[in-house]
């Protein structure tokens, strides 16, 4: 037991200490910080220094850093939102959050059933982990974006969250049931529209109590405290039957919105541990490869390039075609699509299942976690390229004389 207990503790203490050193790489060099993160895991896997098997790995408290890190980095880059942004670009903001996901994710799964052969099934949950944008990719290049997107991606990002773990989840469970798809529709139905309606009740009431909790906590209780209403979020949301990723964010909006006593100091204590779960996260699944046959080729890659970026930008361009968006910026907007936490997060579920399921086969599983890995990969390079480019852009147009309206 001892002998586990401290190997496990080398194994934590070297990805610590390798993240940290790697944030300050990426922040020197402008490498996305995630990428290289899941290049570390999958080099210190294949060096045996971080073991991901049974025994004696990290499995047995991964599903619960993943977990708390939806949590974490939900409510971390909540604060960073202001509700007069969802005012100003509600309805577009409302769109790729919502309708904008689903179509991405359906034209995800079109492309991986006929390109693939993959089941219809196993293609809906890969295109639902795999139709979002990343909040805390997002926030770590938010100095690159075009200022007039900024608020944008940053609101979408946020918003976006709580439907891309929702779907992948609910299909998850459907597979595990083994229940015949007529049966199950309606139940499924009335259990979507109960996760929304109960995480945005929840939310809303924890916002009142977590708003009276920092009034009268001392300052040196103050993290404890924000900490504690993220938690009591989600728990509460999850026991009444709605989203709690869904609670954790209006909590996490409605907070830093407000006028609440100490919240920037709050926000940067939900950062440094959002940054910690990040680290953990990632690195967790680029250990992952080391147990599925990954075989990479070039046309895994150039079919990851194509469904990022066909089914992200037709989507932006449809959702977006009557905003006050120009084409360029729409475009810059649908390249702009780091994928992260969430698939990184949810995609070794697909083992899990292809354990429990004949719904899911131990290869189709294998692709699952080969695609996730490939895609925040490529998704996170696409949108450093295009966020420079169109911040190049910008500063280019002063010079000629242009005066940029925002």
């Amino acid at each position: 037991m001892q002998q586990f207990t401290a190997s496990l503790v080398h194994q934590i203490a070297i990805i610590l200490v390798g993240g940290l050193f790697l944030k300050f790489l990426s922040e020197k060099t402008k490498a996305p910080f995630t990428v290289l993160l899941m290049l570390f895991g999958t080099l210190l896997a294949f060096l045996s220094i971080v073991d991901m098997s049974t025994a004696p790995g990290l499995n047995i408290v991964g599903s619960l850093v993943r977990m708390l890190a939806l949590i974490i980095v939900v409510y971390a880059n909540s604060f960073y939102s202001d509700v007069s942004t969802f005012f100003k670009r509600g309805p577009l903001i409302v769109s790729l959050s919502t309708l904008g996901v689903i179509f991405t994710a359906s034209i995800i799964a079109l492309i991986l059933h006929y390109f693939l052969n993959l089941p219809v099934l196993v293609a809906l949950f890969l295109g639902s982990l795999l139709c979002g944008t990343d909040p805390a990719v997002i926030a770590s290049m938010m100095d690159r974006f075009p200022e007039r997107l900024k608020a944008i991606l940053n609101a979408e990002s946020i918003a976006n969250q709580p439907l891309t773990i929702i779907l992948p989840l609910m299909i998850m469970d459907y597979m595990l049931s083994k229940q015949s798809i007529f049966i199950t529709l309606t139940f499924y139905f009335a259990k979507f529209f109960a996760l929304i309606i109960f995480g945005v009740l929840t939310g809303v009431f924890m916002f009142f109590i977590g708003r009276w909790l920092l009034k009268h906590t001392d300052e040196e209780l103050e993290d404890i405290a924000g900490l504690s209403i993220a938690m009591l979020s989600y728990s509460i949301a999850e026991l009444l039957g709605g989203s709690g990723i869904l609670a954790v964010g209006i909590a996490g909006i409605l907070l830093g919105s407000s006028k609440t006593p100490r919240k920037e100091a709050l926000a940067e204590f939900n950062r440094s541990l959002a940054l910690l779960f990040t680290i953990f996260v990632f690195v967790f699944l680029g250990a992952e490869v080391k147990t599925i046959p990954l075989e990479i080729t070039r046309s895994d890659i150039l079919l990851v390039i194509f469904f990022i970026v066909l089914a992200r930008l037709i989507t932006v361009l449809v959702i977006s075609y009557k905003s006050s968006l120009n084409f360029k910026e729409r475009i810059t907007l649908g390249l702009i699509a780091p994928r992260g936490m969430g698939p990184a997060a949810l995609a070794p579920l697909a083992l899990f299942i292809a354990e429990q399921s004949d719904m899911l086969s131990s290869y189709a599983a294998f692709l699952v976690v080969k695609i996730v890995y490939l895609t925040i990969i490529v998704s996170a390079i696409i949108a450093m390229l295009a966020a420079s480019f169109s911040s190049e852009e910008a500063l280019k147009k002063p010079k000629k004389g242009v005066v940029i309206k925002v």
